[in-house]
């Protein structure tokens, strides 16, 4: 049966006060036109079925015994957000048109959250979303993904549908069988959702993760794609730039439809300033004003794929090789764990982030227990920020500490759940949605899958590298699917932007050292005296680059001024 699209418009904040059920969704199997409500409600009742039935989806629902509403959102697709008030509670699927009420009826909720610009500032952007039912506005939250909010008298109260368990036939596969078990599941994920799609465009790189999602849509639909991708001229180029990458994998496609975006030396002020105040929130990362910049050129399609967001369950990072190491390590695999590493070191070393038998070592000792199954919270990013930052502030706000469960068994397995629901998996979907929302886009995130989710982490930490690889079993699926050097290719660029030198344009430098030094951050007293210059006249130098740290500060800092002017 063909998918199709059901939507009802957030209800605006006003008809939600007035207790008036919505929902969008996106079925594999669609019920008939009739029963569509029914089965809202079956999903409402029973979560956990969202587990077994495909749906990007968020609704609320109303018991007409209790009164109690529920809202209640897909792995990640589909965000909802919603506030409480004094007379009831507030819910919208835009961020701007639930913020844009709470400026009339509730303007305390709607000032920015002090404790989410602490994490965003002074630690890492990975960080904002460690509790990944808060927004950037102190009383505007979000229902996590894979979780429902049930909403009475007594407040809000938030569970998971989640099923965890690991699954027991994943440790007995071989590569190749768990390879076609990966691509079996991502396949159905990617199809579905292809089908679904009224005009789909794809944002690709020279990377596995959106190339390959757009190879297994253009296999689904059995049609010509029309496919997006960003470069960077000047001497950003060789380092950043991926065109080369992306013409390689059109070679290979020559029937598709390529729109390419070179972006040189961009108003990087202007052009944050505007999508700051069109998303009445901070650019997570200069990532997401590249993605918006690009999206720009999508106008008349109605949603984008895309290979972010839940890639983290393959085991891409450079970071993840650490827990891979540890697990090996665990295992008594001492002939591996040696091979490993050094085709790691061989294959990813780097002059400034070292790649070597010494830097494990380190990181071992600064990170996890092996006598327990610990992960501790790196510390150095955690607290990289602190020498920048008022002390009294970042004791006031820096004495919490990110949730690192471990609900699975080895340390790759639960550092990938932790990363997926609490740190770089929230972050990347928010600014997906921030910039789909301010252009009318849907996007769609085909690695965002609980069957997915589930079997990736069930699987032994040995599968997932071969020779200092990542991503092993999805580069098995891939093969005939991507052209061989992209497919084998090892160097990870990732969508990355040149904000580094961006940052050195004479405009910029003199308008962030400005804001820094006389704009909110300093007014507050958040911004040690004398940060800003030395962070600028470091990066400016050569000596650091303070690019990670820039961003934030220059983007809190638009943030506070739109938001005080409103």
């Amino acid at each position: 049966m063909a998918c199709r699209e059901y939507f009802a418009r957030g209800a605006a904040p006003e008809a939600a006060r007035e207790e008036t059920p919505g929902f969008r969704a996106v079925f594999r199997e669609p019920p008939a036109d009739l029963e569509i409500r029914a089965e809202l409600a079956r999903l409402a009742g029973e979560p956990a079925l969202l587990n077994r039935r495909e749906a990007d989806l968020a609704l609320v629902s109303r018991d007409p015994r209790s009164g109690r509403f529920r809202l209640l959102r897909d792995f990640g697709q589909t965000p909802l957000y919603y506030a409480l008030l004094p007379d009831g509670f507030a819910w919208s699927f835009s961020y701007r048109e639930l913020l844009d009420f709470l400026d009339q009826a509730a303007p305390d909720l709607a000032e920015p959250d002090e404790a989410t610009l602490f994490d965003y500032l002074a630690t890492h952007y990975r960080h904002v979303f460690r509790d990944p039912g808060r927004t950037f506005h102190r009383g505007v939250r979000q229902v996590p993904s894979g979780a429902y909010v049930d909403i009475g008298k007594e407040g809000a109260v938030t569970g998971s549908w989640m099923d965890l368990a690991p699954d027991p036939a994943a440790g007995g596969l071989s590569p190749e069988e768990a390879a076609e078990r990966l691509m079996e599941l991502l396949g159905r994920s990617v199809d579905w959702r292809a089908r679904a799609a009224l005009r789909p465009a794809f944002t690709v790189s020279s990377g596995l993760d959106s190339a390959g999602v757009a190879a297994l849509a253009a296999r689904s639909l059995g049609a010509p794609l029309d496919v997006f991708s960003v470069g960077y001229g000047g001497p950003a180029a060789t380092e950043y730039d991926e065109t080369e990458g992306v013409r390689e994998l059109l070679r290979a496609r020559p029937d598709w439809r390529w729109t390419h975006l070179v972006l040189d030396r961009p108003d990087l002020w202007g052009e944050t300033e505007k999508l700051v105040k069109l998303t009445r929130s901070p650019v997570i990362t200069v990532t997401w004003l590249a993605y918006h910049l690009l999206t720009r050129r999508m106008e008349g399609f109605r949603e984008v794929f895309t290979g972010l967001g839940g890639d983290e369950s393959l085991a891409g990072e450079y970071g993840h090789f650490f827990y891979f190491f540890a697990d090996l390590k665990a295992a008594g695999d001492q002939d591996r764990l040696e091979r490993e590493i050094e085709a790691w070191s061989r294959l990813h070393d780097h002059p400034v982030f070292r790649k070597n038998r010494a830097e494990v070592e380190r990181f071992w000792a600064r990170n996890l227990d092996f006598s327990t199954g610990e992960i501790k919270v790196d510390q150095e990013v955690y607290l990289s920020g602190a020498e920048f930052f008022n002390a009294d502030w970042f004791e006031a706000f820096g004495r919490a500490r990110p949730p690192m469960p471990r609900p699975y068994t080895g340390f790759l397995a639960n550092r990938l759940f932790q990363e997926i629901s609490f740190e770089t998996t929230p972050p990347t979907l928010w600014g997906f949605n921030m910039g789909n929302e301010a252009l009318g886009l849907r996007g769609v995130s085909p690695f965002i899958n609980p069957a997915l989710f589930k079997f990736c982490l069930s699987l032994p930490a040995g599968l997932r590298y071969e020779e200092g690889l990542t991503k092993a079993l999805y580069r098995r699926g891939l093969r005939g699917l991507l052209p061989e050097s992209l497919r084998t290719g090892s160097r990870k660029t990732g969508f990355n932007a040149p904000a580094d030198r961006w940052f050195n344009e004479a405009r910029t430098h003199r308008l962030t050292l400005e804001i820094l030094n006389d704009g909110p951050l300093a007014r507050r007293g958040w911004l040690r005296k004398g940060a800003a210059e030395r962070l600028l006249k470091e990066h400016k130098s050569g000596r650091a680059n303070h690019m990670m740290r820039l961003w934030p500060l220059l983007n809190a800092s638009l943030f506070l001024l739109t938001e005080n002017t409103l």
